[in-house]
């Protein structure tokens, strides 16, 4: 699998570089990223989940995503009621500015492009937790697509939330069983969830 998803890194960089080629978003102003942010819509529950965490002391909650702009997470984060104390770390691509108009030039910062840069900023966050606590943290990662399976199984509580026919599939010839420690990887779980209702009870009893 993870062969398959790095293969995939050099068709999601032509597709960066005919945006830049094309300036298909040149000329877009943060605000209106924003704004396009704010019409977006959480599934049920996420903003709840989200919330409870924030507020949980030592509890570190960021977004980790292939989207290209961190001011359209922001917008549909605000948008969705998430709380904005303590603000969230956001790891995504995102747009170069002009520093003379304030817009964008229609270059992009490629930071997250296939599966594997995902599990790389979830490796980086463990590595900086340990440090900053002297322990070791417990990560939890939830996601809905196949770009999101390696960093499901890297984190010590994964949340596969969904009905992605394709993540069921790629579980299922890794042996991935739900809801079942992998004793070989240190007890790391991943759990199936068709909705968020019941992500704060298996993140805490987990």
């Amino acid at each position: 699998m993870g062969q398959y998803l790095e293969s995939l890194r050099q068709v999601e960089n032509a597709s960066l570089e005919r945006i830049r080629d094309y300036k298909i978003l040149a000329g877009v102003s943060r605000v209106e990223l924003y704004n396009s942010g704010r019409q977006a819509l959480f599934q049920p529950g996420v903003a709840d989940v989200i919330n409870y965490f924030l507020r949980v002391p030592n509890c570190h909650v960021c977004v980790i995503s292939v989207n290209w702009s961190t001011d359209f997470i922001q917008g549909a984060l605000d948008a969705n009621g998430v709380s904005n104390q303590p603000p969230i770390s956001v790891y995504c691509n995102d747009l170069k500015f002009s520093k003379r108009t304030g817009l964008s030039t229609g270059t992009m910062y490629p930071r997250l492009v296939v599966a594997s840069d995902k599990v790389a900023v979830i490796e980086t966050q463990r590595e900086v937790l340990a440090s900053r606590y002297d322990s070791k943290p417990r990560l939890v990662y939830a996601g809905d697509s196949l770009t999101d399976l390696p960093a499901l199984l890297s984190a010590d509580v994964g949340l596969f939330v969904g009905q992605n026919d394709h993540v069921a599939k790629w579980c299922k010839l890794l042996d991935v069983e739900f809801s079942k420690p992998r004793f070989d990887e240190n007890d790391k779980t991943l759990h199936h969830l068709l909705g968020w209702g019941s992500a704060i009870d298996i993140i805490e009893n987990s």
